[in-house]
């Protein structure tokens, strides 16, 4: 039941999501970018992990040359078998298409997670509650976990629900950001 709803949301947000133009999207992550920039667990960050978008996802690779240039450390997502890693980036010309035709990057320092202060994760559907429906693979389900830092949830304004299916397994996220607002879990 739970695992048929997720699978209806699912198709019916990235189908919205597809619709939006290159445009539209540049100009909505630009507004979740400086959401992003005044939370004060971001900017107190040390390592602070992004993502490169697919499909349409929030694009916050304009932040990466600002956070190259910061004394904080960028990191971002490889896939290594059936798990997730936190992989360092010196570099944004280091970076080539892995598993699932996902962009990710080429060698870097794997950081464990529980290293890593701030998480920007991708999703298709998220809630104020702070549960989150990705692509259904399960890789930030298995990394989240053992994340001591900040999650925050990076979405468009559709993307954000008042309440989606949430199982036992699935991680909270700290906060929820569109380019409209921000939502704090309480």
């Amino acid at each position: 039941m739970v695992r048929e709803q997720k699978e209806e949301l699912r198709k019916e947000i990235k189908q919205k999501r597809e619709k939006l133009t290159k445009d539209e999207i540049k100009e909505l992550s630009k507004k979740v970018i400086e959401k992003l920039k005044n939370l004060k667990e971001f900017q107190k960050a040390k390592t602070v992990m992004l993502y490169l978008p697919i499909k349409g996802e929030v694009d916050l690779t304009d932040l990466f040359e600002e956070l190259l240039n910061s004394d904080k450390t960028l990191l971002l997502p490889k896939i290594l078998g059936d798990n997730l890693v936190a992989v360092e980036v010196s570099d944004k010309d280091l970076i080539k298409e892995g598993k699932f035709k996902i962009p990710e990057p080429v060698g870097g320092r794997i950081f464990k997670p529980e290293k890593v202060d701030f998480v920007a994760v991708p999703g298709v559907v998220f809630d104020k509650k702070g549960c989150r429906i990705g692509f259904g693979k399960g890789y930030y389900d298995r990394f989240l976990p053992r994340v001591k830092g900040f999650k925050v949830g990076v979405a468009y304004d559709f993307q954000l629900l008042e309440e989606i299916p949430c199982e036992g397994h699935d991680v909270r996220l700290d906060a929820v950001i569109t380019p409209t607002q921000i939502y704090l879990r309480r």
